[in-house]
């Protein structure tokens, strides 16, 4: 081999080799020590997810404080397995006779939220006045009043349960229709007398609540000779006590 040939040869070989070799140095000490090279937006989506967690805690927080400015009570009134014991006033309106007042009370199981059997008692007094064509002609009731005593026994039912805002708190009520019969006791009359009728019912704290009642009373009166079916109203405001006071 001509030597002359050989030394440019491998000149060459070597200036490669060098090259190749500081490449490869440029290349390590570009890359990070933990040999992953970074890879862009491998940070973002941290970043994202702290975002997104702080923005629903934010809301979460918002939300409650909403809740207990608007004062909701934790859970709603309890009636199931209670007894309702209730006092009511209010008017009494008679088909033959003149309007008056009625009282009474009540008492109530509650065997679910729903369902209820209710036993009542009131008394009134019917009267006519003396101008009253009746009256004049054929002296019905006398020109005094008579006491009259209503009993009954009734099935309340309550279709819904609702709630609205009163002031700044929210408060539950109860729709309910009832239906029963009884005994009407008078001058006039000592027969059977069935009843229907509806209600409202607010709840005030654990253990009270408020009661407004409209009853239709289907009975008959006797007038002389005769017996005739009348229709008497009742409307009543009354007050319930429920028992256990703690539920």
């Amino acid at each position: 081999m001509d030597s002359r040939l050989g030394l440019p040869r491998l000149a060459a070989i070597a200036a490669i080799a060098l090259g190749a070799s500081l490449s490869v140095s440029a290349a390590r000490a570009a890359t990070p020590t933990t040999g992953k090279a970074p890879v862009k937006g491998d940070d973002e989506p941290a970043v994202a997810e702290d975002q997104d967690a702080c923005v629903d805690q934010n809301v979460k927080a918002d939300l409650f404080a909403k809740r207990q400015m608007r004062g909701t009570r934790e859970r709603l009134f309890q009636q199931t397995n209670r007894h309702e014991i209730m006092l009511q006033g209010g008017y009494y309106i008679s088909d033959l006779f003149e309007g008056t007042y009625v009282f009474g009370g009540a008492y109530a199981y509650h065997m679910t939220e729903d369902l209820a059997i209710e036993a009542a008692g009131s008394y009134t007094r019917i009267s006519s006045s003396s101008g009253s064509e009746l009256e004049r002609i054929f002296q019905v009731l006398g020109k005094s009043s008579r006491r009259e005593l209503i009993f009954n026994a009734d099935l309340i039912w309550v279709p819904a349960h609702g709630k609205l805002r009163i002031g700044g708190s929210i408060d539950h009520f109860d729709l309910y229709v009832a239906a029963g019969a009884g005994v009407i006791d008078s001058a006039l009359s000592s027969d059977l007398a069935g009843n229907g009728g509806f209600g409202l019912k607010f709840f005030l704290g654990r253990a009270v609540a408020l009661r407004i009642d409209v009853r239709d009373y289907v009975y008959r009166q006797q007038l002389l000779s005769q017996k005739v079916f009348v229709n008497d109203l009742t409307t009543t405001l009354g007050v319930s006590l429920y028992l256990p006071v703690g539920e």
